[in-house]
């Protein structure tokens, strides 16, 4: 279903997205859920099995734009499918062990394929360029400028008018 999930990060909408997304997930045995980043807490994501079929994952907008939104996401799910059942994962800045690398990489590269993922250092730092690479991608603009900022191929400065901020109603 993950690829049904990453079709979604084309659409911006919320009221479109999220009933999408926690629909699919569900039918999967995994309950999204969207709760605000208490203050001062700087957790992106939670993810923890409930249950032997049952998952919980947790998304808090803390960054407030599509492409962490959904980076957290698969990220998320990364933990899911990767690291077994008995783990809690609270996603922060800064942490970098193993597991966390791991779930890195696979949100990567289920957002951003490693066939496409190799033409970014080369990309033209334009708007057009990163749209037209992004729809043969199949993924949201603002997934591709995240990418390129992390990667340090383009400036954190440059581009974010592809990002989708977003607020709690």
């Amino acid at each position: 279903m993950l690829s049904e999930l990453r079709a979604l990060t084309n659409e911006i909408e919320p009221d479109v997205f999220i009933p999408q997304l926690v629909g699919t997930c569900a039918q999967a045995g995994v309950a999204v859920v969207f709760a605000p980043t208490p203050k001062g807490c700087p957790v992106s994501g939670a993810t923890r099995w409930l249950s032997s079929d049952k998952a919980l994952l947790m998304l808090s907008l803390r960054h407030a734009t599509n492409d962490h939104l959904w980076f957290a996401f698969f990220h998320e799910a990364g933990h899911l499918l990767l690291h077994g059942k008995k783990m809690m994962f609270l996603e922060t800045k800064g942490l970098d062990g193993k597991q966390e690398q791991q779930a890195d990489k696979f949100a990567c590269n289920l957002l951003i394929p490693p066939a496409y993922a190799k033409q970014l250092p080369t990309l033209e730092k334009t708007y057009a360029a990163v749209k037209q690479f992004a729809v043969e991608a199949d993924v949201a603009s603002a997934i591709v400028v995240g990418r390129m900022q992390k990667e340090g191929y383009l400036s954190w400065a440059l581009l974010n008018k592809c990002k989708v901020r977003y607020k709690w109603k």
